[in-house]
C-alpha cells in the first residue's frame, strides 16, 4: 500500500471515528436533556404536597442532588466517549506512521546488507 493510500485510509478512519463520536455525544446530550425535564416534572408534581418551609427546603435539596447526579453521570459518559475516540485515533495514527517507518527503514537496510556481502 502506498503512502498516499495509507494517508487516505487514515483520513477516512479518523473521519469515521469523529462522526461516530459526535453522533454519540449528541445522543448523550439528548438523553441528559430528557432526564433533566423528567426530573423537573417529577419534582414539580411534588410541589402541591408542600405544607411548610422545611418540606420545601427538603424537596429543593433532593431536587438539587438529583440534578447534580444527572450532570455528573452525563459528564462521565461524555468523557468516556471522548477518551475512547482519542485512544482509537491515537492507535490509528501510531499504526499508520509505524507501518510507514518500517517500510521506509527496511529498503534502506537491504542495500547496506547487500553492499556488505
Amino acid at each position: 500500500m502506498s503512502v498516499l493510500e495509507r494517508q487516505v485510509n487514515l483520513g477516512r478512519e479518523l473521519f469515521e471515528i469523529n462522526t461516530g463520536t459526535v453522533r454519540r455525544l449528541v445522543e448523550l446530550q439528548t438523553e441528559s436533556f430528557q432526564k433533566y425535564f423528567e426530573t423537573n416534572q417529577e419534582f414539580a408534581a411534588k410541589l402541591p404536597e408542600i405544607k411548610d418551609v422545611s418540606s420545601f427546603v427538603e424537596l429543593q435539596r433532593e431536587y438539587g442532588q438529583a440534578v447534580w447526579e444527572g450532570i455528573q453521570d452525563g459528564w462521565k459518559a461524555r468523557g468516556e466517549v471522548v477518551r475512547e475516540a482519542v485512544e482509537n485515533a491515537g492507535s490509528l495514527v501510531r499504526d499508520s506512521f509505524s507501518t510507514e517507518t518500517e517500510e521506509v527503514a527496511a529498503p534502506k537496510a537491504k542495500p547496506a546488507a547487500k553492499a556488505a556481502a
